[in-house]
């Protein structure tokens, strides 16, 4: 590998957190915000690291980089269930997701699936349509202000993230979105806690 400048060894210790993290690599357009750059400026950076063989694009794609350092590459992440939109509990028990997503192994250890946000339930925590929640099965940890997907056990309702919270004999299911009501109920269940929120500026924007 070439000598890289400072502010390149910058971008590529980003890059190579995201992938640890999220066991992919970052777009452009999250590069650019990370460093404040142009969508130009982030695609030159990334073509500089290529060119000095710090990174390489897996089948010429920009979207997907590996570190020539780090021989994981993609294959080594794991394919969880992907739902078109927030899963009912049925199709959570069917596992009938109908499409797979990409994520680092570590995050699937304890069981993820991951859906397409269609609710603005949480559109003032930053979470908006479009936006590809990741959820962790297991809830042994769960405690207030996380938030899960979880039903209501009212029958007429559909699950959509909501921040948990438990009360003496019963359980809210509280919205960051001033115009949607709190759900109170005494025979909540919760069906996954929120692990990350992956962003595709491309299908957020075709949502909104």
């Amino acid at each position: 590998m070439k000598e890289i400048s400072r502010r390149q060894q910058e971008i590529l210790s980003f890059i190579r957190g995201h992938i640890e993290e999220y066991g992919t690599s970052p777009t452009l357009a999250e590069i650019a915000d990370a460093f404040s750059f142009s969508a130009a400026a982030a695609h030159y950076a990334v073509e500089a690291l290529v060119r000095k063989g710090a990174v390489e694009k897996v089948d010429g794609k920009n979207r997907t980089l590996k570190l020539r350092e780090d021989e994981r590459e993609i294959r080594e992440n794991v394919a969880i269930p992907l739902y078109m939109g927030e899963p009912s509990p049925s199709e959570l028990m069917c596992k009938a997701a109908g499409s797979e997503y990409l994520v680092a192994r570590k995050t699937a250890r304890s069981g993820a699936y991951a859906f397409v946000v269609r609710s603005e339930s949480m559109r003032d925590a930053g979470i908006i349509p479009g936006d590809i929640a990741i959820m962790s099965e297991d809830i042994s940890s769960l405690k207030d202000g996380d938030i899960v997907l979880a039903d209501s056990g009212e029958g007429n309702e559909s699950m959509e993230l909501r921040r948990y919270r438990k009360l003496p004999g019963y359980v809210l299911l509280i919205p960051d979105n001033a115009i949607m009501g709190i759900r109170k109920s005494n025979s909540v269940k919760v069906y996954g806690i929120l692990a990350a929120i992956r962003r595709d500026y491309g299908l957020s924007s075709a949502w909104t």
